[in-house]
């Protein structure tokens, strides 16, 4: 507002420019009439300059541009204080208003003694208190309030620090300060390891890769450093601001590596005090605004029904959404995982409920578009995703699975980009991808089939998506439909044949496959690799009836995959007392029979059987050459009953020497004559090589 002295000199100034405007053109109007087209004026290098009229166009909009200005001053405030008819302000006076306006309604408020869920209930006040949040506070908690790494979720009915009334009130106007000391001067490398792998597993829903003895170390060192300010049970203690380490809320990381940088470097969190900055009214709106939040999310939760998230969670983990959508070591749901391809790296997503990173924002719509049809809000997706075999997922279980997706804890992890080389990077290919390879007939069950084989199919070709690993792709990554469970290299691994013709020549039964698929063990071998993924992160938590199912439905066979009346199992006969005196029998107890026994039975808690053994057995040599140049690590699937870790031979056996021993194995043991060649062996020891695999320990995923 300008003072009388200064109002009047603007209009004094406004006026007398508007009139030196008036008489300039006016001026030149009265000039117009004397101008002589003809008349030469001027001659600037040979170029004349005569006396032409001004274009009338151009007074006429002189003319109606002063009429404007005259209505505007009159209209709008132009003209010192006056504020013209129209009363109009700026966006920062009325602000200023409402902002007064609303501070007088909540001191008032206030004397009354209403709480921030009363506060809440009040639109001027939550609509004022979220201004004032995307202001202040959203650059560090995020626009929803639901955080980001380091920064908290405001929004749901974990707080770290007191969450009533006068402790949000108290966070906003003080502060916080957290400090944890870093324990890199205190504990090994290997201490530091132990515990972070200890804390994870608080977490019910997760468990960690890792040997009995690593977590047993790890509970000593957590209870001699840790416990005094988390407790003994990990549950934290919000009169210090003691993080809760027992659930599924990580605001520093909760991946491995994330745990072990905490206990390493430690931590100074700090929320400045905004008492400065704001009034204790602007305060109490900030706060009345995250309660708002929190009630918004608490509705949602209390809407979901429980027996479609307890129906939705089985069918996940029969999805193995948890293995693909949690990277390795990382946190339930957060995406990161990598998936090479030919044609770059494929990085999964963040599923979790998160607003702003994970799928907060998917209507049920957008979710079934992204399973069933591989069309998510941001485009196409790659088929890394298998939604060409969750195409057959049902409307009532996809309705269940979306309740469970939605009651997940919202994890803060951002999306990895993708790697993918042009012109793959561009996802408008996608469609013409799904046009040529992206068949949608449903699905079609025999009639003469039992129910237990049609329970069967569905889930093997639609949640257990087992064609995806177990299937030959052709050089667009498309399945090769014509080929069913044929096989494939994945990893640099062979998801092997499992037809129904090379089940029945390994001797399978349905309830071996049932306890294969349950424990990761059975009699004709254990799961390595990453069908021991498969099983640590899905089949386990599956019923017996479903798997019992799956194994029926793979046995009988279906359509392009018949079964051979023909095909009798193999019957390895073991060492015979002839092959215990050749060389190749010595060579074989001084390497292999020392852990799998001399006649290659296995030995409990340490390695498993070769005698009988599925992968010993199998027409394709591929994973019993691997697995001697790679190693393997135990799969950690059932405490106490882990084998012990394989070394990789690589660097012990020439190819050739190599060949004749596995030749040997495989003809005693699995009842296979073929030999192995020198060749085969050369062939995926160098690719095995240049991948950077071999000698390596393959580490089963969370």
């Amino acid at each position: 507002m300008l003072t009388t002295f200064w109002s009047a000199w603007v209009i004094v100034l406004t006026v007398i420019f508007m009139a030196i405007m008036i008489y300039v053109i006016w001026h030149y109007w009265r000039k117009n009439h004397e101008a002589d087209a003809n008349k030469e004026l001027h001659v600037y290098d040979g170029i004349a300059e005569n006396d032409a009229k001004l274009p009338k166009v151009l007074l006429y909009s002189y003319l109606i541009a002063f009429i404007a200005s005259g209505v505007f001053f009159v209209l709008y405030p132009g003209m010192g204080n006056w504020q013209g008819l129209m009363n109009w302000h700026s966006d920062d006076e009325l602000q200023q208003q409402d902002t007064q306006i609303i501070d007088r309604k909540l001191t008032a408020l206030q004397a009354e003694d209403m709480t921030l869920t009363q506060l809440a209930a009040q639109d001027e006040i939550v609509d004022y208190g979220r201004r004032l949040f995307l202001n202040h506070c959203a650059a560090c908690h995020g626009d929803e309030g639901q955080g980001q790494k380091h920064f908290p979720n405001l929004i749901d009915n974990e707080w770290i620090y007191d969450s009533s009334d006068t402790g949000i009130i108290q966070s906003i106007a003080q502060g916080r300060h957290g400090v944890m000391v870093g324990w890199k001067d205190v504990l090994t490398e290997q201490q530091i390891q132990d515990v972070a792998a200890y804390v994870a597993n608080f977490e019910a829903e997760r468990s960690i890769a890792v040997a009995e003895v690593v977590l047993e170390q790890g509970k000593e060192v957590y209870a001699y450093n840790c416990a005094v300010c988390h407790g003994d049970n990990g549950r934290g203690n919000k009169q210090i601001g003691a993080y809760n380490l027992s659930d599924n809320i990580w605001v520093h990381g909760g991946s491995i590596d994330g745990i072990e940088e905490t206990i390493r470097e430690g931590l100074s969190s700090e929320m400045p005090s905004f008492s400065q900055q704001l009034s204790e009214a602007q305060i109490t709106a900030v706060a009345a605004f995250v309660k708002y939040k929190g009630m918004e999310q608490e509705q949602k939760r209390v809407q979901l029904n429980s027996d479609l998230i307890e129906r939705g969670e089985y069918l996940a983990y029969a999805g193995d959404c948890v293995a693909c959508h949690t990277a390795e070591n990382g946190e339930l749901f957060g995406g990161g995982l990598p998936f090479p391809t030919p044609f770059g790296t494929v990085y999964s997503t963040n599923i979790s409920s998160h607003l702003e990173r994970g799928i907060g924002r998917y209507s049920y719509q957008d979710f079934d578009d992204a399973v069933r049809k591989g069309v998510a809000k941001h485009g196409n997706l790659y088929p890394a995703m298998p939604y060409t075999s969750y195409q057959y997922i049902t409307e009532e279980d996809m309705r269940a699975l979306w309740e469970y997706i939605q009651s997940l804890t919202p994890v803060n992890s951002p999306n990895k980009p993708n790697t993918m080389m042009f012109p793959s990077n561009i996802r408008l290919g996608m469609w013409a991808w799904n046009t040529v390879f992206f068949d949608e007939s449903p699905l079609t069950y025999s009639q003469d089939k039992t129910e237990e084989w049609r329970r069967g199919k569905y889930l093997t070709l639609s949640f257990g998506h087992c064609a995806e690993c177990h299937t030959p792709r052709n050089i667009a990554q498309a399945l090769e439909s014509d080929k069913p469970f044929q096989g494939n290299i994945i990893d640099h691994w062979n998801a092997p044949d499992i037809t129904a013709n090379e089940l029945h020549e390994h001797g399978w039964t349905k309830e071996d496959l049932a306890d294969f698929l349950q424990t990761g063990r059975s009699s004709k071998g254990t799961a390595f690799a990453g069908m021991a993924d498969v099983v640590k992160n899905s089949t386990r938590h599956m019923t017996r009836e479903d798997l019992l199912a799956i194994g029926e439905y793979l046995l009988v066979g279906d359509v392009n995959n018949t079964l051979d009346p023909n095909v009798q199992p193999l019957k390895p006969t073991g060492f015979t007392s002839v092959d215990k005196q050749t060389k190749e029998y010595q060579i074989f107890v001084q390497t292999c029979g020392a852990c799998h026994g001399p006649d290659g039975k296995g030995r409990a808690s340490i390695a498993p059987a070769l005698l009988g053994n599925g992968i010993i057995s199998h027409s394709e040599p591929y994973n019993t050459i691997a697995v001697v140049l790679r190693g393997l690590s135990p799969d950690y699937l059932e405490p106490n009953k882990d084998y012990m870790p394989m070394t990789s031979f690589n660097n012990i056996a020439g190819d050739g020497e190599m060949a004749n021993m596995i030749s040997f194995i495989r003809d005693k043991l699995g009842a296979r004559q073929e030999p192995v060649t020198r060749e085969m062996v050369k062939d995926i020891r160098v690719d095995l090589e240049r991948s950077g695999v071999t000698g390596g320990f393959h580490d089963v995923k969370q």
